[in-house]
């Protein structure tokens, strides 16, 4: 199915309407990847207004038949990760798309093809109505700001009150469906007190709307939300990879599908907006190479150790320390798919919380077409040898 045949023009809506028909061809291809694995994991960066781009990667996914057994997630990625493993697989595309088209709702014109050189500037309105005004469902500003709060209060340190998302959360995320261990789910946050990478999982402990929140606590914009007591920020201060944490299990067998909303490369900035946005696009991205390059330096430090192991004598085989190190030595098989969004939102520097009902559509449309191109043409993808059968396949 070519990208262009999936948008079919509304006439009674203000978005396009996208088709859900699974094609053979993409359903056999990740049939085919499934079979090389035991586990299925879904790991989605932060980013802001650039989560709708996850929001169409599953959608893609879902409708080729990958159903994730692990989602893990930071910041906005922490939302979709809970409304995808809050819910049953039949009706995940459906929250994903009511919770985008909430936080769409206060900028919800598309204007048509001709009207598209004025794009810039209606996003720039849509960025300016977000800073102001808040997000439906999201965020709103915080009165009296905080610069005149007279009560220096943890929770209300910030320019704008959550609250609202908790709502949200509460309506479209069953977290009883989460706790009870269906599909297992991880977001990550930062200690504000003690500056730690903490991962709230759902294999060890309940989660609820607060873990959800404490993920995407980005000061000074949102609070820092308070768990068992104690206050976390949005674990893209640290990290906004997650990778590191799925890979420790060297036990594990695994597809990974990594959706990362910020691009390492890009073109030489041109101007000061474009300097700033490329700033944000290494700052949010870097973690995700010096992951890959741990887990290489990881794997070769394995591969010497069973190579050092193969060369002992055979009376000390059965040592309990040889044992210990014989099975640190050897790892399950793990692919990854990465699929990065490279989408020009014409959203500039501001792209991350510019919440336009355009610019989501343009961003599930992308990840849509990006997830059908990676599962139906592999051959379009550049494999990345980690070591140890460490495979990434990069679109």
């Amino acid at each position: 199915m070519d990208h262009s045949t999936i948008v079919k023009a509304s006439t009674d809506e203000t978005r396009p309407n996208i088709t859900a028909a699974p094609t053979q061809k993409a359903a056999d291809a990740l049939r085919k990847i499934l079979g090389a694995h035991e586990r299925r994991i879904l790991l989605l960066q932060g980013g802001g207004a650039l989560g709708a781009y996850q929001s169409g990667v599953y959608d893609g996914l879902a409708i080729a038949g990958f159903m994730p057994d692990w989602v893990v997630g930071i910041s906005i990625g922490a939302i979709n990760a809970a409304l995808i493993a809050g819910n049953p697989p039949e009706q995940r595309v459906d929250r994903l798309r009511e919770f985008w088209d909430l936080v769409s709702s206060q900028a919800p014109y598309i204007l048509p093809p001709a009207m598209d050189f004025t794009r810039p500037i209606m996003n720039r309105m849509a960025a300016a109505s977000a800073m102001s005004f808040g997000i439906p469902g999201f965020y709103v500003p915080r009165m009296p700001p905080p610069q005149f709060a007279t009560k220096a209060v943890v929770t209300a340190l910030s320019y704008y009150d959550t609250e609202p998302l908790r709502a949200t959360l509460e309506k479209l995320v069953d977290f009883d469906r989460i706790n009870a261990g269906g599909v297992r789910l991880s977001l990550g946050a930062v200690n504000a007190r003690t500056g730690e990478s903490v991962y709230f999982d759902s294999s060890n402990q309940k989660i609820t709307a607060s873990h959800v929140m404490a993920s995407g606590a980005l000061p000074p914009g949102f609070p820092a939300i308070e768990v068992d007591g104690e206050y976390y920020f949005d674990g893209g201060i640290m990290s906004n990879t997650p990778l590191i944490y799925v890979a420790e299990d060297f036990r594990m067998n695994a597809l990974i599908v990594q959706v990362d909303l910020f691009s390492g490369s890009g073109e030489l900035p041109r101007s000061l907006e474009q300097v700033q946005e490329r700033v944000k696009d290494i700052q949010f991205q870097s973690k995700t190479r010096s992951a890959r390059a741990q887990i290489h330096d990881i794997e070769a430090l394995r591969s010497a150790l069973a190579d050092v192991l193969a060369k002992l004598p055979e009376n000390l085989r059965d040592d309990p320390q040889v044992r210990k190190l014989d099975e640190v030595s050897r790892r399950g098989s793990l692919s990854l798919i990465q699929l990065v969004n490279r989408h020009d939102t014409k959203s500039s520097d501001f792209k991350d919380y510019e919440f336009s009902r355009a610019t989501v559509e343009d961003l599930r449309l992308a990840g849509r077409g990006d997830a059908e191109r990676a599962i139906k043409h592999p051959d379009l993808c550049r494999v990345t040898e980690l070591g140890n059968g460490v495979r990434v396949y990069e679109l």
